[in-house]
């Protein structure tokens, strides 16, 4: 195959002949198209058409951020009046087109900006085209792109890469963006997901065939000049956008921004590498816990059930009753002996008591204690004597 019948090395010799055909566009919150939109394409052609405004340009805007570096410019009639750099704060770029911009004025407070979706809230806006070859076989490409309320530049929005061998429905994301398109949320979908738009990249043109010998970039720059749409007035013009190669400026630039792209997904790398060793942390405490629950639920099931007079359950918890019964019979047996001390000691006092008592007494008679008695025995009977003689 000569480099003429290879279309100047843009088809790669080794082909088979094999055609991708793009089978469906599906946009989520895309520009003016709020909510789930899917274009089908027939095989033959499909021709776009419509009035002005009414979402041709959003329409090519969605493939060429799906398919496009993002140093490549949208579609000229959607940024013909503004004036920066590719997708920049002055052109429409993934943040506007995200939150569904409608127009902007100027207030006291600054300029303005009425959109469709994400105002004051977070939003989420994804593309995916699906192309199907001869032999029936699907494959689809994914971008999306979740969008805090606070960011100002793409930087600050996630970014999600994607493709799958067959077809896929993009709805299908709409659980992964309420935990704000997380790698993990996304592959749960079915989605392998990439870290680098350069991965992305060589992933379609690897897959899709674009380019032969590593070339695919350089035939999408191609066809992103012819699919410009921008107006070209001077033959000077058509020279430099057409013709001509890109200074060599650019391909030192590009490698930078590819540069940045790997040092960006090695540090998401680190931060989801730090995120699974902060969570996967306790798994060894946990693991030693699981393991004496079981040996102990082992030695429970080892004994037996407690309702079975035959298990070793219910003859520990004899054992166990008959050392409790001891225990308390040693105690009532200590406390009894006590006790006996403690009667006897005071048995011996009230004898001791009794003896003094009794002692006192001999020693009152002695002194006289007996004619004590005797007076007292005759007053009394003196006393009644004198009652009677008084009745």
């Amino acid at each position: 195959m000569t480099m003429l019948e290879t279309l100047f090395g843009l088809i790669p010799a080794a082909s088979r002949g094999q055609q991708w055909v793009a089978e469906d566009l599906q946009l989520i919150n895309w520009g003016g198209y709020d909510g789930t939109h899917r274009v089908r394409f027939a095989p033959t052609a499909t021709l776009l058409c419509g009035g002005s405004g009414s979402g041709k340009s959003t329409l090519m805007d969605a493939y060429v951020a799906l398919m496009m570096p993002h140093t490549t410019p949208f579609n000229g009639a959607s940024n013909g009046a503004v004036v920066g750099r590719p997708r920049g704060q002055e052109q429409r770029n993934i943040l506007s087109y995200g939150r569904g911009k409608l127009d902007e004025s100027r207030t006291d407070e600054g300029t303005k900006v009425r959109v469709l979706r994400g105002d004051g809230a977070d939003t989420w806006t994804a593309i995916a085209m699906t192309w199907a070859d001869h032999d029936g076989a699907r494959f689809t490409a994914v971008r999306a792109w979740y969008i805090p309320a606070a960011a100002r530049t793409l930087d600050d929005a996630v970014k999600v890469r994607a493709t799958v061998h067959g077809a896929f429905d993009l709805r299908q994301l709409e659980r992964a963006a309420q935990s704000h398109l997380s790698d993990t949320a996304v592959r749960s979908t079915g989605l392998d997901t990439l870290a680098t738009d350069r991965e992305f990249s060589a992933r379609l043109h690897a897959v899709l065939g674009i380019g032969a010998a590593g070339s695919g970039a350089k035939a999408m720059s191609l066809l992103a000049r012819i699919q410009a749409g921008q107006q070209i007035t001077t033959v000077d013009d058509l020279y430099k956008r057409m013709v001509l190669e890109e200074p060599e400026t650019l391909a030192v630039a590009e490698a930078v921004v590819a540069h940045f792209d790997g040092l960006e997904g090695t540090r998401t790398r680190m931060l989801e590498a730090r995120q699974q060793v902060r969570a996967l942390q306790p798994i060894r405490a946990m693991r030693t816990r699981i393991d004496e629950a079981t040996e102990r639920l082992r030695l429970i099931d080892a004994l037996g059930r407690f309702t079975d007079p035959e298990s070793r359950a219910s003859l520990w918890r004899a054992e166990r009753r008959v050392d409790l019964l001891g225990a308390v019979e040693d105690e009532l047996r200590e406390r009894t002996h006590a006790t006996d001390a403690l009667v006897r000691e005071r048995q011996a006092l009230a004898d001791a008591a009794e003896a003094e008592r009794e002692g006192l007494g001999d020693v009152l008679r002695a002194a006289g204690g007996d004619r004590l008695d005797a007076a007292q025995r005759e007053l009394r009977g003196l006393e009644r004597r004198l009652a009677g003689m008084q009745r």
